[in-house]
């Protein structure tokens, strides 16, 4: 049985100030509204834990435009990334410092960091100091951070996903929508 629910007339009023007239009908306005507040504020778990909106999953090697999105959560080699971590830029420095880690060369190195990166400390042109492992990196937008990192990922064959929303702003290529790339680790 669906829930009835009554409404204040001010509130009705509000709501209809929302609705595209002859296609919104109450459901679609309140629907657009909770899409959203959750693109803005993060999707909101329900009583089992689980998310509270469907994931939209993308191909990673060809994604939609991630401008206009917000991080939700990421994690690379199996490790989540901490909450002031989880956006592109954040994705993209965990990625480096792993391949940094990993590579035996500079030559091996170049392969693996596809975006202008420095030995040493740089800060100028967009470039941000990485101190632990001595490289500075140039940062990226959000497509150019997933790129990389997801270039890495698969360089090195590890895991690598990061879920977002598209916030609701002219440009975003699916607003209000929660997506997710992933790479699997290679066995």
């Amino acid at each position: 049985m669906t829930p009835s629910v009554e409404l204040s007339a001010h509130t009705f009023a509000r709501l209809q100030a929302h609705a595209v007239p002859l296609v919104d009908n109450i459901e679609t306005v309140i629907g657009r509204l909770l899409d959203f507040y959750e693109a803005r504020d993060g999707i909101p778990a329900t009583a089992n834990g689980e998310s509270g909106a469907k994931i939209r999953q993308f191909n990673p090697l060809s994604p939609p435009s991630l401008t206009h999105t917000k991080v939700l959560a990421a994690e690379f080699c199996g490790r989540p990334l901490e909450h002031g971590q989880a956006n592109w830029n954040g994705l993209l420095n965990v990625a480096v410092r792993e391949a940094k880690g990993r590579s035996n060369s500079a030559a091996d190195l170049k392969q693996l960091i596809v975006i202008p990166y420095v030995e040493g400390r740089k800060e100028d042109e967009g470039y941000r100091f990485l101190p632990e492992i001595g490289l500075s990196i140039q940062g990226q937008d959000a497509n150019g951070g997933w790129k990389a990192a997801c270039h890495i990922a698969r360089k090195l064959g590890v895991a690598a996903a990061a879920t977002f929303v598209w916030r609701e702003k002219e440009g975003a290529a699916f607003p209000g929508v929660t997506g997710q790339l992933s790479v699997a680790a290679r066995k």
